[in-house]
């Protein structure tokens, strides 16, 4: 069995949020932050700041971990294709910019086509993936502890 374990970044910026917009094979478009798959041996941490970087050309520091989420897809022809991504654990970290200069983006997540700063007025209502983000992010800022957002299952 693989579980993907993934580090996510909530980037707050001068009232905005990063985010990555991304378009499915059936141009469906949906939000999904900075991040991804943590290598072998790697922190959750580093992972974060490496995928931020790889990702977005930024440079990040931990702020703290913000919430936990579990994605399972149940589409049998995804799990054939993208086995690795099936199943993942995510951990979602508030982070801040170390520098507002980017640097050049070395490597895109799957399906994303461009990073773009989202203001907490319009962050909640964009479709995000996991499906747990929406809806959510500016409470999960607010909130003084992690939260754990459950598990969604996608078809």
């Amino acid at each position: 069995m693989a579980i993907r374990s993934a580090a996510k970044a909530i980037i707050l910026h001068n009232g905005k949020i990063l985010v990555n917009r991304c378009i499915t094979e059936n141009n469906e478009v949906y939000f999904d932050l900075p991040g991804g798959g943590q290598n072998q041996f790697e922190t959750m941490e580093d992972a974060v700041i490496r995928e931020v970087l790889e990702e977005t050309g930024y440079k990040v520091k931990i702020v703290r971990f913000i919430a936990l989420a579990e994605e399972i897809n149940d589409n049998d022809e995804l799990r054939e294709k993208y086995f690795d991504y099936s199943h993942r654990i995510l951990h979602i970290f508030l982070v801040q910019l170390i520098s507002e200069k980017a640097v050049d983006i070395t490597e895109r997540d799957w399906q994303q086509v461009e990073s773009l700063w989202m203001s907490l007025d319009e962050i909640d209502k964009v479709a995000f993936r996991p499906r747990q983000l929406t809806g959510r992010i500016t409470d999960l800022i607010c909130l003084n502890h992690p939260q754990y957002l459950g598990y969604v299952r996608e078809k």
